[in-house]
């Protein structure tokens, strides 16, 4: 049996992170994980960095979501001197993209509220300012509201920043070694299962996103999947061409700009509905293809002939009001939750150092309340028999 003060389960951006801020923090950390480092969602997905995420406009949650996002910037900038990975963050900018004058008049009240609290950083461009501003987008955009600090990362090479950062730090790796469940006696966490060895501790941290399901009995869909399509396009000349959101029929897609070596990623797209069991499944069909490379045709059109190169998909934990679920957890004493965040690389960080605080019983910049995992105890969570992203988000009215 192997004694820790703090086990960690999940090898993504959110467990790597944990690991990290504990390890900090003088705590003795074993790291498990069913697989490879950023082996699911945190080494498959677009880098964004985005604090324009949503269409929020009550000024409260803004603000608040605010709290988490700019630290998390902070927190990057950090990370850059710190971690012996380059990451390649890029602040470019992001730009909330609008398609239609009724969508543009939504977008301008979005940034009415944003004024009204302070938000500075957020530019509002009708049509002539942003084709001004933003040439190689297409002639059907006509406007975005545009956020300066934003941009995207090389998450890969994060995770793994950490993750060797942990390392130096004393953290031990366990990867290829599947949590089976989580110990739990008179209430209180003692440890996990895994592989057939018991690690033991009095603090568990769950960084297992939708699988947290198959490891602690009665969690239920608290955090449920959601598959998503990628494709990157062959090396091209610098563009001005920031992370973004855009809305295009009943689809969704988001690109994340020109990564440092030149190539161009768009990805998101609502695909086939598929039912909750094939949200996993990581084999692409032509059609899933297709559609992301035209997309990134129709939303860059003016680039001309340029090469698709590779295609992927992976899976992002969603939860019912679009928060993650980050703190203590009712489940035993000594359990702690952190996951469900469908736009991550702007919030995982800066929560992960967060819930380090909250372990450690150390006075927290941010409280981590609007997170409690508790919160969906008593609601029953149902989803659609099949679904995409935006039959998704349109059951659960954010779209």
């Amino acid at each position: 049996m192997k004694n820790y003060d703090v086990i960690v389960v999940g090898g993504g951006l959110a467990g790597s992170a944990t690991t990290y801020h504990l390890s900090l923090l003088g705590y003795k950390v074993a790291l498990v994980e069913q697989g490879n480092i950023a082996s699911g969602a945190s080494g498959r997905n677009g880098g964004q960095v985005l604090q324009c995420e949503g269409k929020d406009k009550n000024p409260d949650v803004l603000l608040g979501r605010l709290r988490y996002t700019k630290g998390n910037i902070k927190l990057l900038k950090e990370y850059e001197k710190d971690l012996d990975m380059d990451f390649q963050f890029r602040q470019v900018g992001s730009l909330d993209l609008v398609t239609s004058e009724e969508e543009l008049e939504e977008v301008k009240e979005i940034y009415e509220v944003q004024k009204k609290i302070k938000d500075d950083e957020v530019v509002l461009l009708d049509d002539a300012e942003f084709h001004k501003e933003f040439p190689h987008f297409a002639d059907f955009i006509c406007g975005a509201r545009f956020r300066w600090s934003d941009g995207n990362i090389f998450s890969l090479n994060l995770v793994n920043g950490l993750v060797d950062g942990s390392k130096k730090l004393g953290a031990d790796i366990f990867t290829w070694h599947k949590v089976d469940k989580v110990v739990i006696e008179s209430g209180k966490v003692k440890g996990v299962k895994a592989k057939g060895l018991r690690f033991a501790s009095e603090r568990v941290v769950l960084a297992t996103s939708f699988w947290t399901k198959e490891i602690l009995p009665g969690f239920g869909l608290k955090i449920f999947p959601h598959r998503p399509i990628c494709c990157i396009s062959e090396p091209y000349p610098e563009i001005r061409g920031p992370a973004f959101e855009v809305v295009m029929g009943d689809d969704i897609t988001w690109g994340a700009t020109q990564f440092q070596g030149g190539h161009l990623l768009v990805g998101g797209g609502a695909g086939r509905p598929r039912a909750l069991e094939e949200q996993h499944d990581y084999v692409l069909d032509w059609a899933d293809m297709v559609r992301s490379a035209a997309a990134l045709a129709k939303i860059f059109p003016k680039l001309g002939d340029v090469s698709i190169i590779r295609c992927w998909t992976g899976t992002v934990g969603f939860t019912i009001d679009g928060f993650p679920l980050v703190g203590k957890s009712s489940f035993g004493e000594g359990l702690y939750i952190i996951g469900g965040f469908p736009a991550g690389m702007g919030l995982i960080p800066y929560t992960a150092k967060l819930l380090a605080d909250l372990i450690a019983d150390r006075e927290m910049e941010v409280d981590l309340e609007p997170y409690d995992p508790d919160r969906f105890n008593d609601v029953r969570i149902e989803l659609p028999e099949r679904y995409n992203y935006a039959i998704l988000e349109d059951y659960l009215g954010r779209l």
